[in-house]
C-alpha cells in the first residue's frame, strides 16, 4: 500500500524484507518522499541507506499487529534476556553517569565531572584541561562510554600524536572495550589492502584512531574527512592545534574536524599560552557562535565557563590520598672538569660579529645557542659549531668569527666521555649514590632520562650501557624522526615487566601524554630545559595517576668555575626550585613565567642571561606563587597581583543505575550464550563458563567472528582465538597489569555492556522470537488469575530522527481484556518479580489462550497514547523552554557578533572593507541560522510517537 504521508522520525518500517528506522523523509520533485535509514534487523544493523517510496515497497510497523509467542523456555529466560536486550539498547535521557564509572578504573569523583557536564549540553562539547597527570584520557573514555549508551557515539574518530595512538587505543579497548581501527602507517597500508581504492576508510570504520603528522601530511586524508560525518570527535594534546598567531596546519585540520561531528571532546593540560586569542580558538572549535572571531575579542570566564573544566592536583589531592605520592626532587651538581672549564672560559670570551646590541630580533644569540648546548653535551655542542663553522665557510672563507670558533670547537672536542663531568656523576650516582644507587635488575624500577638535543641522547644511548654494564637490549631510545611503529612499540615495551627494557633515554617527544610509570618512577633530566612548561610535562611522565611510588625526580647540573657562566647556570637552578615549589603548590609551573608557550620561554630565559640580569632580579621577575596561571586570562594586568580565584569544587556526578532485569553482566551474558547454543544456532564454537570468577571463555563462530574481524585490531584478538572476559573490573584490572608481562595486550577482557561481544548478543537476543513478535512470560507474583500485564516502550523521536523521549511501562489488563491502568517499569518489574536478583519463575510449558490479549492490543496502544501524552507534554514544555532560551542566547551572541564586525570593519578603504565586510556578515548569518535550526531540530519533538509492544507478562 502507498505511503500516503511521509513517516514520522523514529518509524520503524518494513524495506525488502529488512527492519529499518526512518531517520528523515524528504519529499521528492518526482512525487513521494527519500526516507533516510538505519538499520534495525542483523543483516543490516547500523546500515545507513536511502529509499525512495515510490520505488519501494514500504510497510510501516503497526504496533497493535505484534504477534504474542508464549516463551518455552526453562524458567522464561529467553523472555527475560529478550526484555533485558531492549533494555540496555534503549537509549537514555538521563543525565546522570550511568555506566561510565563502572569501566576497569577506580573511578575517581573528580573524574566524572566532565561526563555530568557533556550529558547536561544540548550539544554535546568540552575542553578537558586538567593537568598533567589526573587520567584525561580516562575521563574522555567515561565520557565516550555515556554518549555510546545513549546511542550518540556510534560513529567515533580519535586525533593524537603519533607517539600516543597505540597507548589511546590500548587504554578504550582494555578498560572500556572501545575498539578503535589504527591508522598508523601499517594500519593505512592494511586498510588500503582490504577496501576499494576510492572507498573512505573513514566511512568504512566506525570507530578509528589517526595522528595528526597523518592528516597533515597526506592531502588524501584530508579528502576523506571532509566527506565523513563522526557522532564523536576526540582530538588529544588539543594545545597543539589552538591559533597562535597564525593558522597552521595542524589548526586548519582541527577547525575541519569541529564541523564533522555533533560531539567534540578537547584534551590539553596547557590549554592556553597565555594569550586571550589562543584559547578562544579552542572554545570557538566548540561553539563558533559563543565568541566574535578576531585577534581583538574581549570575553569573560562566564562566556566560556560552560566549554571546558579544569583541575590541579590541589584540586583533588584528598580524593587521591593513596593514588598521587609526593614527589622527590634531587639536584645532583657536580664540578666541572679542566677541559669543560676551558671550553666554558672560551665560551665566555666568544665574541661575535653580528651580535651587537639590538641584534637578537625574537632569537638568542648564537653564543647563548652555543652555551645551551655545552650545558647538554660537548657533543651537542660541537655538531652546533659545525654546522655554523660550515655555513660561514660556504659564504665566506676568510669570515672574521671563523678563528674564534674553530678554536672552541678544538676545545670542546677536547671534552672525552671521562672529561665529561655531568656523564661521569651520572654513571657514579647510578652505581653508587645515596638515593640514586640502580643497576637494571629490577624490571619494576626502571629508569627515564630526558634530554633536549638528539646528539646528547645518542652519545647517552653510546656510551651509558657500557658503563653501567647493560645490555645493548636494556636501552632504548625516542626522539621524533623515528617512525611511528617502532616510537608505539617502545613506549608498549617499557610498560611490560617481561620486557629487557630498563633504560628510556628520551628527547622532549615522549614529554607528552605518555604513560611511563608502570614500571618506572625514577627520572633524570640529564640538561635542563630553559621552558618550565617542558619541565611539567617531562615529570609528568612517571608523576601521575597510577603511580604507586613517590616519583623520584632528579636534575643533573655542570658547575663550572667562570663566574659568567655560574650566573647563567643560576637561572637553571631557579626553573628547578619554581618547579618544585608549583608542584606542591598551583600545580603549573608554568605560571611563573606568564608566557606559557614553550618557545618563549627558552628566549625568555636566554634574554635575561643575555641582558646580565642578576639572579635575584631573574626570580623577583617570575609570578607569585599564589597565582593560578588560568585566572590571568581574565584578569586584567593591574589585577595580576590580586589572590587567585577559588577554583570550582571538584565534585564528582549523580549516578543512576537503569531498571534491569539483571544486575550482573556475566550471569546476563551466561544466559543466553547458553539459550543461543542450545538454539543450535552455531554462534560460537566453544563456551566455558566460571560462575566463582564471573568469567566465561567463547570461541566466535562465523557470524560473531566476521563482526569482530571488522572491529577489532591485531593486538585485539586473542592469539588462541578464545576470548576470555570477566565481569570482575578488578579481576580485569589485574590483567592489565599482568599483561606487561607478556608481548600481547591483556588475554582478559571486561565483560560489560559495551563489549562487542555484548553488544552482538543484545542484537541476537532481540531478533530471537522473530519480527514484529513479543514474548509471553508467566509471573508467580503480582497478578490475579487471568489478569495481564503488557510491557510497552514508548518513543518520541526529534525533527532529526533521534529518540529523545523513551518510557517504558505496562499496560494492565483485566480477564476480558479490558485496560486496568498503566504501571511505570520499575513498579512492574518489583510487583512481578523481575527485578535484578530475584529468582526466575518456573516454566511448565503449558502455553496460554492469548487469543484475548492479541486482541486488545489495539486498546493497549490507546491506552499507551494516553499515558504518554502528559509525559510528552511535560517533555515538549521543558523542550520549549530550553528551546527559547537557546535561541534568546543565540539572538545576543549573534549580536555581540555584529558589534565586533562593526569595530573591526571601522575606518580603512571603504570599498575593501564594504566587500570584506558583506562576506564576513554573510558566513555570520549563515552560521546562526545553522545553529537556530539544529537547535530547533533537536528540541523539537515530532507529534507521532513510536510504541514497540516488548511482552506480556501473565498470572
Amino acid at each position: 500500500m502507498p505511503l500516503i504521508q511521509a513517516p514520522a522520525p523514529g518509524a520503524r518500517a518494513m524495506i525488502r524484507n529488512e527492519e529499518w528506522i526512518v531517520q528523515s523523509a524528504d519529499q521528492c520533485n518526482l512525487g513521494g518522499w527519500q526516507l533516510s535509514c538505519i538499520g534495525v534487523s542483523e543483516t543490516v544493523r547500523n546500515r545507513h541507506a536511502l529509499f525512495l517510496t515510490e520505488l519501494e515497497e514500504i510497510e510501516l510497523i503497526d504496533p497493535a499487529k505484534t504477534e504474542l509467542v508464549y516463551d518455552q523456555s526453562s524458567g522464561f529466560t529467553a523472555g527475560r534476556l529478550f526484555i533485558e536486550a531492549r533494555l540496555r539498547q534503549t537509549a537514555l535521557q538521563d543525565a546522570s553517569v550511568a555506566i561510565g564509572d563502572q569501566a576497569v578504573m577506580d573511578a575517581l569523583p573528580f573524574q566524572l565531572t566532565p561526563a555530568a557536564r557533556v550529558l547536561s549540553q544540548l550539544r554535546p562539547r568540552l575542553l578537558i584541561a586538567d593537568t598533567v597527570g589526573l587520567g584525561k584520557t580516562l575521563e574522555a573514555g567515561i565520557v565516550t562510554a555515556e554518549l555510546m549508551r545513549r546511542g550518540k557515539a556510534r560513529r567515533i574518530l580519535v586525533v593524537t600524536t603519533k607517539s600516543m595512538m597505540r597507548q589511546f587505543q590500548q587504554e578504550f579497548w582494555c578498560r572500556f572495550t572501545i575498539p578503535l581501527t589504527r591508522l598508523d602507517s601499517a594500519g593505512i597500508q592494511r586498510i588500503r589492502r582490504q577496501i576499494p581504492a576510492n572507498h573512505n576508510p573513514f566511512n568504512y570504520y566506525d570507530r578509528t584512531i589517526i595522528s595528526v603528522d597523518t592528516l597533515k601530511r597526506d592531502s588524501e586524508y584530508r579528502h576523506y574527512l571532509e566527506q565523513a560525518w563522526w557522532d564523536l570527535i576526540i582530538i588529544d594534546e588539543a594545545h597543539n592545534v589552538s591559533y597562535k598567531g597564525n593558522r597552521t596546519q595542524s589548526n586548519r585540520l582541527a577547525e575541519l574536524l569541529s564541523q564533522r561531528s555533533d560531539a567534540l571532546i578537547l584534551l590539553t593540560a596547557t590549554p592556553h599560552n597565555g594569550k586571550k586569542e589562543s584559547f578562544a580558538s579552542l572554545m570557538r572549535m566548540l561553539d563558533p557562535t559563543v565568541l566574535p572571531a578576531g585577534d581583538k575579542v574581549e570575553y569573560a570566564r562566564e562566556d566560556v565557563d560552560h566549554l571546558f573544566v579544569r583541575r590541579f592536583k590541589k584540586d583533588v589531592r584528598e580524593q587521591m590520598k593513596q593514588d598521587f605520592p609526593e614527589r622527590e626532587v634531587y639536584r645532583l651538581p657536580c664540578q666541572a672538569s679542566a677541559a669543560e672549564n676551558a671550553a666554558f672560559d672560551a665560551l665566555a670570551a666568544l665574541r661575535l660579529s653580528n651580535e651587537g646590541k639590538g641584534a637578537r630580533d625574537g632569537a638568542m644569540l648564537f653564543r647563548t645557542v652555543l652555551e645551551k648546548a655545552l650545558f647538554s653535551s660537548p657533543a651537542a655542542c660541537l655538531q652546533t659549531l659545525k654546522e655554523r663553522i660550515r655555513r660561514l665557510e660556504g659564504r665566506d672563507a676568510g669570515h672574521a668569527d671563523l678563528p674564534a670558533l674553530r678554536e672552541l670547537q678544538a676545545l670542546v672536542g677536547e671534552i672525552g666521555p671521562n672529561e665529561f663531568s655531568k656523564f661521569q656523576h651520572l654513571v657514579a650516582q647510578l652505581k653508587g649514590g645515596e638515593h640514586w644507587r640502580w643497576d637494571g635488575k629490577q624490571a619494576d624500577d626502571r629508569l627515564v632520562i630526558f634530554t633536549e638535543r638528539i646528539e646528547t641522547l645518542k652519545f647517552l644511548q653510546r656510551e651509558l650501557p657500557a658503563a653501567l654494564g647493560l645490555r645493548d637490549d636494556a636501552v632504548a631510545i625516542l626522539h621524533g624522526q623515528l617512525p611511528d611503529l617502532e616510537i608505539q612499540q617502545t613506549v608498549e615495551d617499557f610498560g611490560k615487566s617481561h620486557s629487557p627494557l630498563r633504560l628510556l633515554i628520551a628527547s622532549d617527544v615522549a614529554s607528552e601524554g605518555l604513560n611511563l610509570h608502570y614500571q618506572a618512577h625514577r627520572l633524570l633530566h640529564f640538561d635542563i630545559s630553559w621552558s618550565l612548561m617542558v619541565f611539567q610535562q617531562r615529570n609528568g611522565r612517571v608523576d601521575r595517576y597510577g603511580q604507586l611510588r613517590a616519583p623520584r625526580i632528579g636534575y643533573l647540573l655542570t658547575e663550572p668555575h667562570n663566574d659568567a657562566i655560574r650566573g647563567d647556570l643560576r637561572y637553571l637552578e631557579i626553573l628547578i626550585e619554581k618547579d618544585t615549589q608549583a608542584a606542591r603548590n598551583i600545580g603549573d609551573p608554568s605560571a611563573f613565567m606568564g608566557l606559557y608557550d614553550e618557545e618563549l620561554e627558552t628566549l625568555e630565559v636566554a634574554s635575561a642571561m643575555e641582558e646580565g640580569r642578576t639572579a635575584e632580579m631573574f626570580a623577583a621577575m617570575l609570578a607569585s606563587d599564589d597565582v593560578d596561571p588560568f585566572e590571568l586570562l581574565w584578569n586584567s594586568e593591574e589585577a595580576s597581583d590580586a589572590p587567585a580565584a577559588v577554583p570550582p569544587p571538584a565534585t564528582g556526578a549523580p549516578t543512576v543505575r537503569p531498571p534491569a532485569l539483571y544486575d550482573d553482566h556475566y550471569r546476563y551474558l551466561r544466559d543466553a550464550l547458553h539459550l543461543i547454543g542450545q538454539g543450535g544456532a552455531h554462534e560460537f564454537a566453544a563456551l566455558a563458563t566460571d560462575d566463582a570468577r564471573r568469567t566465561l571463555s567463547l570461541q566466535p563462530g562465523r557470524d560473531l567472528a566476521r563482526l569482530l574481524e571488522r572491529e577489532l585490531s591485531d593486538e585485539m584478538w586473542p592469539a588462541d582465538n578464545t576470548f576470555a572476559l570477566c565481569a570482575d573490573p578488578q579481576a580485569v584490572d589485574k590483567a592489565i597489569r599482568d599483561g606487561r608481562n607478556s608481548n600481547a595486550w591483556p588475554q582478559l577482557g571486561y565483560l560489560w555492556p559495551l563489549h562487542p561481544v555484548s553488544q552482538w548478543m543484545d542484537f541476537k537476543l532481540m531478533a530471537q522470537f522473530g519480527r514484529q513478535r513479543a514474548p509471553v512470560l508467566r509471573v508467580m507474583q503480582g497478578l490475579a488469575d487471568g489478569e495481564a500485564i503488557v510491557l510497552v516502550l514508548a518513543q518520541v523521536p526529534n525533527r532529526r530522527g533521534q529518540a529523545v523521549l523513551a518510557h517504558w511501562f505496562g499496560v494492565q489488563l483485566d480477564r476480558a481484556g479490558r485496560c486496568q491502568g498503566v504501571l511505570e517499569l520499575a513498579d512492574v518489574l518489583a510487583r512481578c518479580g523481575l527485578a535484578a536478583g530475584n529468582d526466575a519463575p518456573p516454566n511448565d510449558g503449558r502455553a496460554p489462550d492469548t487469543r484475548a490479549l492479541q486482541a486488545a492490543l489495539p486498546a493497549v496502544i490507546r491506552a499507551a497514547e494516553e499515558h504518554l501524552r502528559p509525559i510528552k507534554q511535560a517533555f515538549d514544555a521543558d523542550c520549549r523552554v530550553r528551546l527559547n532560551h537557546a535561541l534568546t542566547r543565540l539572538a545576543a551572541l549573534r549580536d555581540r557578533h555584529a558589534a565586533q564586525l562593526a569595530l573591526d570593519f571601522a575606518g580603512g578603504l571603504e570599498q575593501v572593507a564594504a566587500a570584506r565586510r558583506r562576506q564576513k556578515e554573510s558566513a555570520t548569518a549563515e552560521l546562526f541560522d545553522n545553529y537556530q535550526q539544529w537547535i530547533r531540530d533537536t528540541l523539537a519533538l515530532d507529534d507521532r510517537a513510536q510504541f514497540t509492544v516488548i511482552a506480556t507478562l501473565m498470572a
